[in-house]
C-alpha cells in the first residue's frame, strides 16, 4: 500500500511508461513549472494547447525547453478546451490537464454528448493527502464536482474513490461517511444517507470495502476520540478514504489541510474515460505536480471505473 507521495513518484517511475497529457490552455506559470518537474523526472509526455507565443514565453522564463511539436496553436477558450478533449478523444493524450481556462469552459467540452469524454457515469472530485501527523493517505470525495450529492449520487462517488484507493494498493479500503454526530437524525440527512450506506456495505453490495456511517471526523481519525465516546469503530484511527456530505465541507477540509497542516495534496476528476487534472488557480506548482503523478498512477492500469 502507498503511503506517502514520494512512494507515488516511485510508482510511476518504475513503472516504465510515460503518458501524454493533454494541457487545456498551458500559458500558466504554474502550470509550466509543474510540466518541466515532470518531464525532468520522466514520468510523462505533454501536448501543450494554446497561444503558443505565450506558452513559449512563459517556458522560457521557467527553463523549459518545449519543442514547437508539442505545442497545439489554438486561441479561443472555446477551441482550446475543445482542442484538448479531442486529443484524448482520439488517442493522442491519455489524460487531460486544466491549464489557465476557466472550469466551466472545460467542462461543458468534457462533458458534451458527442465530442467529450462521457462514459456514462458520474463525475466527482477525488483529492489525496499527505499529513505528517497521520500514518497514511488520505483520500477524500468530493470536494470539487457535485455540489449537495443525492444518495445515488453518493454511491457513485464512493466508487470513483474507491477506485482510486485500489490503484493506491489499498484492496479493502476503510471508508468513513462522515456526519457531524453518529446517530441517525431525521433532520440531518447525511446521517440517514451514511447509515444506509453501512447497511449496503455490509451486505457486500458496494464492494470490497469497510464503511461506517454515521462517524464523525474525530471518531474517524482517532481511536481514543472512539473510546471516550463509547464508539465501537472497526475503522477509528485507520480510516483511508472520507466520503463527505457535501462539496463546501470536502473543499474545506482539503483547504484547512492544505494551508494549516502543510499537507501534500492532489487530486482527480473520475468518472470520464481518462482521469481529469482540475486544478484551483491557488494550488501551487508542488500541489499540480502531485496531481500530475496521483494521475498517471491511476491510469497506469485499465481505466474502468467501477
Amino acid at each position: 500500500m502507498i503511503k506517502k507521495y514520494e512512494e507515488i513518484y516511485e510508482a510511476v517511475q518504475n513503472s516504465g511508461q510515460k503518458k501524454t497529457i493533454s494541457v487545456a490552455m498551458a500559458d500558466d506559470l504554474s502550470v509550466l513549472e509543474a510540466v518541466k518537474a515532470a518531464d525532468e523526472k520522466g514520468i510523462a509526455k505533454f501536448l501543450l494547447v494554446g497561444n503558443q507565443e505565450k506558452i513559449k514565453k512563459i517556458a522560457f522564463q521557467t527553463g523549459y525547453d518545449v519543442e514547437d511539436e508539442d505545442i497545439i496553436p489554438t486561441f479561443t477558450d472555446e477551441e482550446i478546451a475543445s482542442k484538448s478533449v479531442e486529443l484524448v478523444r482520439d488517442g493522442k493524450a491519455e489524460i487531460l490537464m486544466k491549464g489557465h481556462i476557466s472550469t466551466p469552459i472545460l467542462m461543458k467540452a468534457v462533458l458534451n454528448k458527442e465530442t467529450g469524454l462521457r462514459i456514462g457515469n458520474v463525475l466527482s472530485h477525488v483529492a489525496v493527502a499527505e499529513v505528517s501527523t497521520y500514518h497514511k493517505l488520505i483520500i477524500l470525495s468530493d470536494g470539487g464536482i457535485n455540489i449537495l450529492p443525492d444518495f445515488q449520487t453518493k454511491i457513485a462517488i464512493l466508487n470513483n474513490m474507491v477506485l482510486v484507493a485500489n490503484r493506491l494498493g489499498i484492496v479493502k479500503p476503510n471508508i468513513a461517511a462522515l456526519c457531524p454526530i453518529e446517530k441517525v437524525n431525521p433532520k440531518i440527512q447525511e446521517t440517514v444517507d451514511a447509515a444506509e450506506l453501512q447497511k449496503m456495505a455490509e451486505k457486500g453490495e458496494l464492494g470490497d470495502i469497510v464503511l461506517e456511517g454515521p462517524i464523525a471526523m474525530d471518531v474517524a481519525l482517532s481511536v481514543k476520540a472512539a473510546e471516550r465516546k463509547g464508539i465501537n469503530s472497526r475503522i477509528a484511527g485507520k480510516t483511508d478514504a472520507f466520503l463527505v456530505p457535501n462539496i463546501t465541507s470536502g473543499n474545506a477540509v482539503i483547504k484547512v489541510l492544505m494551508l494549516l497542516a502543510n499537507a501534500k495534496v492532489g487530486g482527480l476528476v473520475i468518472g470520464a474515460k481518462v482521469p481529469i487534472i482540475l486544478l484551483s488557480r491557488s494550488d501551487k506548482p508542488e500541489e499540480k505536480l502531485n496531481s500530475i503523478a496521483l494521475s498517471i498512477l491511476v491510469s497506469d492500469q485499465p481505466y474502468n471505473v467501477l
